[in-house]
């Protein structure tokens, strides 16, 4: 039982892997003004998400001491889950519908950028909870942990401000949150690893 919940953390941290090198493909076209496929980039988003939200519910079982940690990643999941859901079966009829409903736009798009931080804000909260479990640590281990409460601290604050304000902080709420969940996948496929190991007598 213990082998199977470590191999899901160690699927855990892939899959918030995987979401930042499909968030830093997608910036990377954009930036570079290339054709964006949305459909095949949000779609992999999207099932990385809902893997995220079911295995860190199951996670909350077996790891109680940091149950509030793993109800933030599946939190943040579920939301982003749904916000990337609203940009694949929303934007495309509302971009081709044109000015006549530009106004409705805009409030599905505010709509979807607020649970976009919302998800990004559960996320810091979740590196912030891990990390506090490797300051009590030593070395690598404690810098490792003082980084991502650094990481989860700003995107908290960031995004705190993004679902106050809007798109004026897209930009620096987006970055801080997608530092924190690297470091938030660090952070379990480190705590993967360290429950792995043969505990001695």
């Amino acid at each position: 039982m213990e082998n199977a919940s470590n191999r899901a953390s160690q699927g855990l941290a892939v899959l918030l892997f995987s979401t930042v090198v499909t968030q830093i493909i997608y910036l990377a076209l954009s930036n570079a003004g290339a054709e964006i496929n949305r459909m095949v980039i949000w779609s992999a988003e999207a099932l990385a998400f809902l893997g995220i939200t079911i295995v860190a519910l199951s996670q909350i079982v077996h790891h109680a001491r940091l149950s509030l940690g793993w109800a933030a990643v599946a939190s943040g999941g579920l939301l982003n889950a749904i916000q990337v859901g609203i940009g694949l079966a929303m934007f495309g009829p509302l971009e081709e519908a044109g000015e006549a409903i530009a106004p409705v736009f805009k409030a599905v798009l505010a709509g979807a950028f607020f649970l976009y931080f919302a998800g990004k804000f559960l996320f810091g909260l979740a590196a912030m909870i891990i990390a506090a479990d490797f300051l009590r640590g030593a070395g690598a281990v404690k810098v490792i942990g003082a980084l991502t409460a650094i990481a989860g601290l700003a995107a908290m604050v960031l995004n705190l401000g993004g679902m106050a304000m809007g798109m004026a902080l897209v930009f620096p709420a987006g970055a801080s949150g997608t530092l924190a969940t690297l470091l938030l996948g660090v952070g379990i496929a480190m705590l993967a690893r360290q429950q792995s190991r043969p505990h001695r007598p």
